[in-house]
């Protein structure tokens, strides 16, 4: 079986979760919820820290936001875009309503957004083999 198959399945039901090696990293898949919706929330090494969610010319700041999903936003709606190109010109406006990455988020909202992000961001990651307990 295909190893992003894999992952999909593992992560099909309520938490469900697997382990992968990625750049030297650990990644945790787990498929959570927090009472009205469901998502698959993404632990490097373990940890979620809230100083990985910054971004600098839509990049991630830390290394251990590239596991993470971007998050775009625009500066204004589009709804105030008439008013505007009016104001400011065509140029402006385009670029106060056109979305940009603005931070990082540790959750994805199904397990195939998180599965298409790694997949084209780390297409050499490895599932971990799972340690027996003894």
């Amino acid at each position: 079986m295909d190893k992003w198959k894999t992952i999909k399945e593992r992560l099909k039901h309520l938490g469900g979760s697997v382990k992968l090696l990625a750049d030297g990293y650990e990644l945790t898949l787990t498929k959570a919820h927090d009472g009205k919706r469901i998502f698959v929330v993404v632990y490097v090494n373990g940890v979620v820290q809230g100083k990985w969610t910054e971004t600098k010319d839509e990049k991630p700041v830390y290394p251990e936001g590239r596991f993470w999903r971007p998050v775009k936003r625009a500066a204004y709606r589009k709804k105030v875009y008439a008013h505007a190109k009016r104001a400011f010109g065509k140029k402006e406006a385009d670029r106060m309503v056109t979305p940009r990455v603005v931070g990082v988020a540790p959750t994805f909202g199904t397990e195939g957004a998180a599965v298409a992000h790694l997949k084209k961001h780390f297409p050499d990651l490895e599932i971990k083999s799972d340690e027996q307990a003894s």
